[in-house]
C-alpha cells in the first residue's frame, strides 16, 4: 500500500489548523506530504468519483463548508468555501450523484443541503430545522444534528440527532435534492441516549449507532428508511469513575469486528458481530492520549489511528485481522486531530 494517502483534519484557528496529508510507505511509518490550511475543519468526506474534497470550516465567526479539488498525488487545491447557516458545523457527506452536499449544524439544530457544481459550492439549497429535546437537560435542551450519512441504497439521507434522540431519514431525488417534509423518525431508546454516529454493513440490513450520551452501541435493523433495534452493548468496563462519552465508530473490512471510542475513558472498545446484529465486546484498548475524537483504518488495513483532540497527538496501532489492536510506538504531534479519513 505504498503511496497510498490518508488525511487528518485539524481543528483550530491558529495557521496550523487545517487538513494534514499523509502517506503510506511499505515497512515504515506514514510521512506527512502536505498541509492546507483550513480554519476550524474538524470532517472530511470525497465526492462519489474521488475528485474532490469537502471539509467543514469557519466562515465569518460561524460554521461552514469548504471544497477542494484532489490532484493526482493527494494534494489539494481549494475552490471555494459557503456558510452553512448554522454552528458548530460537524459532519459533511455528499450524495451518490454528487450533485448534493449536507452537513449538520450541532449547535443550533438544524442541517444544511447544498449544491454543487464540479466540485464546487454553488450554493445552499435548504436549511432543515430540528424541533425537540431530551431528558438530559445539560446536552439535549434542544435539536442537536450530528451526523449526515447516507442509506446504502442511496435513497434516504439519515440525520442522527443527538438532542432529541432520533434518527431521521430524508428521502433524496438525485435531481432535486432533499425532500424535506418526508422525514422518517426512528426514535432511540431509551430517552437520553444521545445518539451521535452510524455504520450500515455492506448488505445494507444491518446498522450500528453509537450513542455518545448513552455510551452505548446499538445493532439495528434497517428497511425503507426505518431503523429497528436489535442489541445493545456497552462501550465501557462495569466500573467507570470519570465522566466518559463515546464518539467514533468503524467496522473493519471484513465486518467481523466493530470498533468504538471512548472519550474520558480514553479507550477503543472491540466488538466481535455475528453479521446478523449480535455484538459481544471482546477487548477494551487505551487509546494513547486524551478524548480519541476519531478512530480509523489506514489503507492497506492493517494499521490503524487514534486521533486524541485534547492531547494534540494520533496514536497508531497495528491490526491483526482478527480484533487486536497493539500500539507500534508511532505518535503524531498535531494540533487538535479530530478526523481520520481516505478515499
Amino acid at each position: 500500500m505504498s503511496g497510498a494517502v490518508f488525511y487528518v483534519a485539524a481543528m483550530s484557528e491558529q495557521p496550523d489548523g487545517g487538513i494534514y496529508r499523509y502517506e503510506m510507505r511499505e515497512s515504515a511509518a506514514p510521512v506527512q506530504v502536505g498541509f492546507t490550511p483550513v480554519p476550524n475543519a474538524n470532517y472530511i468526506a470525497f465526492s462519489p468519483d474521488g475528485k474532490y474534497m469537502y471539509t467543514t470550516c469557519s466562515v465569518e465567526d460561524a460554521g461552514g463548508v469548504a471544497s477542494f479539488r484532489i490532484e493526482a498525488d493527494g494534494s489539494l487545491v481549494p475552490i471555494n468555501t459557503c456558510a452553512a447557516g448554522g454552528r458548530s458545523t460537524c459532519y459533511v457527506i455528499t450524495d451518490p450523484s454528487g450533485k448534493f452536499l449536507y452537513a449538520a449544524n450541532y449547535s443550533t439544530g438544524t442541517f444544511a443541503e447544498f449544491k454543487l457544481d464540479n466540485g464546487r459550492i454553488v450554493e445552499r439549497t435548504q436549511l432543515i430545522q430540528h424541533e425537540g429535546k431530551g431528558p438530559n437537560a445539560a446536552r439535549q435542551e434542544c435539536a442537536h444534528p450530528h451526523f449526515t450519512g447516507l442509506s446504502p441504497d442511496g435513497r434516504y439521507l439519515c440525520v442522527i440527532d443527538l438532542g432529541i434522540d432520533a434518527i431521521k431519514a430524508y428521502p433524496i431525488d438525485p435531481e432535486k435534492g432533499l425532500d424535506a417534509a418526508g422525514a422518517i423518525t426512528s426514535p432511540v431508546r431509551p430517552a437520553g441516549s444521545g445518539p451521535r454516529h452510524l455504520v450500515f454493513d455492506r448488505s445494507g440490513k444491518i446498522a450500528y449507532l453509537l450513542n455518545e450520551l448513552g455510551n452505548t452501541v446499538i445493532s439495528c435493523r434497517y428497511a425503507d428508511g426505518r431503523f429497528e433495534a436489535i442489541e445493545t452493548r456497552s462501550t465501557l468496563p462495569a466500573l467507570v469513575n470519570v465522566a466518559t462519552k463515546a464518539a467514533a465508530v468503524r467496522l473493519s473490512a471484513d465486518e467481523r469486528y466493530l470498533f468504538a471510542s471512548n472519550r474520558g475513558f480514553d479507550s477503543i472498545a472491540v466488538f466481535r458481530l455475528d453479521g446478523k446484529g449480535g455484538m459481544e465486546r471482546t477487548s477494551l484498548v487505551l487509546s494513547g492520549g486524551s478524548s480519541p475524537r476519531d478512530i480509523n483504518f489506514l489503507p492497506g488495513g492493517t494499521m490503524f489511528a487514534a486521533a486524541n483532540e485534547f492531547s494534540d497527538v494520533l496514536v497508531f496501532f497495528d491490526y491483526d485481522g482478527e480484533g487486536g489492536l497493539t500500539p507500534n510506538g508511532l505518535i503524531y504531534k498535531l494540533p487538535r486531530p479530530l478526523c481520520v479519513m481516505w478515499r
